[in-house]
């Protein structure tokens, strides 16, 4: 399953688009003013807070599982990139060698292709859990929003509805895309044309065209069945739109912008004044203390 809208009775459900609209782009700065590894720490108080949202939209790690099984292969590799290729020599930061292959080959910068080293490992866990958040975010808008609904407070917060509609019709083609994909891939099998047993030279030179040629096909198919049907329906009349649910900031949306608010600040405030030197205790005490606990 993709990331789509999943019909349930919560309390996210019932939010408005817009206050969660806010949300996620509250996250977006704290994503990007992060830079240092000890900046770490402050981006976890924010990635905890969203899974405690994540709980009241009753929103399920199983519905996003095919989606992490494709970021731990990235996260593996940015880590395992930054682990070797870090390097802030010049900038007098030390290197913690962790171990070492049996070549070595000299880069830019001071780095050493053949170390794996400690302050990288962070910098690149530092990153993922950047894209973790980010990512996470996401679902608290897109899973607990009905189109209808996202469509109306993009709307309502000015936002033209050529565009929103181009923004919530590419939200709800990347499921079908998907969907479409797993029944070409179904019909393919059924006529021996197997893509799961192939190796990964196979599937470059010959599995996906039987695959990617009907896939685009169909897919420009329903868009011009779509194209149809919103032509037939007044798409782009210029009478004043109306709204069937109410989609505004109420009571209780003020109330989680207000608690969503105050955790930014306190993450900011957190960076600002504490991040620095909870880090390097971590790396003074903390970590040499798990060392010592270690067999090897």
């Amino acid at each position: 399953m993709t990331i789509q809208y999943i019909k349930a009775d919560s309390l996210m459900h019932r939010m408005s688009p817009i206050a969660k609209l806010i949300y996620v782009l509250l996250t977006l700065p704290l994503v990007l003013i992060v830079t240092r590894t000890e900046d770490l720490l402050m981006l976890l108080i924010w990635l905890v807070y969203t899974l405690i949202l994540w709980q009241f939209g009753k929103i399920k790690v199983k519905y996003l599982a095919k989606i992490f099984r494709l970021f731990l292969f990235v996260c593996i590799f940015i880590v395992v990139v930054q682990g070797f290729m870090y390097a802030r020599v010049g900038l007098g930061e030390k290197q913690t060698p962790l171990f070492a292959l049996p070549w070595h080959y000299q880069i830019a910068g001071g780095a050493d292709l053949g170390v794996f080293t400690l302050e990288g490992f962070l910098f690149g866990i530092m990153i993922v859990v950047r894209v973790i958040t980010a990512v996470c975010a996401l679902p608290l808008l897109i899973m607990t929003t009905s189109p209808s609904k996202l469509l109306d407070g993009l709307t309502k917060i000015k936002i033209p509805f050529s565009f929103a509609f181009m923004l919530v019709t590419a939200i709800r083609f990347v499921p079908m895309v998907d969907a479409t994909w797993n029944r070409i891939v179904e019909a393919q099998k059924l006529r021996a044309f197997n893509i799961d047993k192939m190796n990964f030279i196979t599937k470059a030179i010959r599995a996906y065209i039987p695959i990617t040629t009907p896939l685009v096909l169909i897919l420009l198919r329903q868009a011009n069945d779509l194209q149809i049907a919103i032509e037939s329906r007044g798409f782009g009349a210029p009478e004043k739109r109306t709204f069937m649910e109410d989609v505004g900031i109420h009571a209780r949306e003020i109330l989680f912008l207000a608690i969503s608010v105050i955790v930014f600040l306190f993450c900011l405030y957190f960076k600002l004044n504490y991040t620095v030197a909870l880090w390097t205790k971590i790396l003074t005490v903390y970590i040499p203390m798990i060392a010592q606990l270690l067999p090897f």
